[in-house]
Order: C-alpha cells, then structure tokens, then sequence
C-alpha cells in the first residue's frame, strides 16, 4: 500500500512538475518534484526498494529534461543509494535532518545531472559553473521546503502511509511445518 501510495503521488508530482511548476516558480528556482518523491521515498520505504525508485525517477528526469540516455538514471539511483546508506547509519528521524538530506540530495542531483549533459557540448565549463551553482542551490532549497511541508502535511494527516502489523485478517498460513 506504500509503495502504490508513494507511486501515486509521484505521478501527481509529475503532472504538477510538468504543468504547474514552470509558471509558480520565484525567481526562476523550481522545485524538482520527482527528486523530492524520490527522498521522501527514503523515509517512509526504509529498504532497498528505495533505489529502485531512484532509477525509475531518475529515467522519468532525463525522459522530460531531453538529457544523454543514462545520465539521470545511473546519478539519481548513486545519489539514493548514498543517501540510504547514511539514511541506516544514522537514523535521520527529525524534521530538520530530514529538510538536509533533501536539500543535499536535491543539490547533488541538479548539479551533477546538468555538468554531465553539458560536458558533450564542449562549452567552457567554469564560467557555466559560476552560473549553476546558485541556480542549483535555489532549486535544492525550493525542493526540501516543498518536501519538508510534504511531511508536515502527511505527520498531521488522521491515517498513515504503512500498513498495520496488528490487523488479524493478515496473511496466515494454511499448513504450519
């Protein structure tokens, strides 16, 4: 149930990154609203289904940003990977360590993805990085806030996204060994 959750709502955030995104966004910072389902992804899945999700998102990113074939899909499920890696080691549970990752992973992922389809280009690569690096920095900030009032909005929410382990229709076994 999470999982479809999660996927429904990565839809939505597709729709909206497609469609609203470009026309609501100040100053000319967008939220990435596909790496911010993928970080959320990270909190509430808390397994390796996780990078699964990375490498989905990361092929949905460069499908709609018309990148190099690969790029999105073999930095966003690194980035995730990474990001879960410190995820089980250090048990982000807080709101702010939460708004962190987010804003990290959304940065690395902005900043990487758009150096990496530059390179073929051959353009001067230093002078382009005094301009992306704050434009990167203003979106990675606009994705953890809009993904920081995500969680805010589904903490206050009366029902949860997991499933109860308590529930005594669940599963049982017909044969016991």
């Amino acid at each position: 149930m999470k999982l479809f959750s999660l996927m429904l709502l990565g839809y939505v955030c597709l729709i909206a990154q497609i469609s609203v995104v470009p026309d609501l966004s100040p100053e000319g910072f967008r939220p990435n609203l596909i790496v911010m389902v993928t970080g959320l992804t990270l909190f509430w899945l808390r397994d390796s289904r996780v990078i699964l999700c990375g490498l989905l998102a990361g092929m949905v990113c460069e499908t709609f940003d018309s990148a190099i074939p690969g790029t999105g899909a073999m930095l966003l499920s690194m980035l995730i990977w990474l990001a879960w890696r410190v995820q089980i080691h250090f048990q982000l549970r807080s709101l702010f360590s939460r708004f962190v990752m987010l804003a990290f992973l959304a940065f690395l992922f902005d900043s990487l993805f758009h150096v990496l389809n530059r390179l073929e280009a051959g353009a001067n690569l230093i002078a382009e990085l005094t301009l992306l690096l704050p434009q990167s920095a203003g979106n990675s900030l606009a994705t953890a806030t809009v993904g920081l009032i995500l969680l805010i909005v589904f903490k206050l929410m009366p029902f949860q996204l997991q499933a109860s382990t308590s529930n005594p229709a669940r599963y049982s076994p017909q044969y016991y060994q």
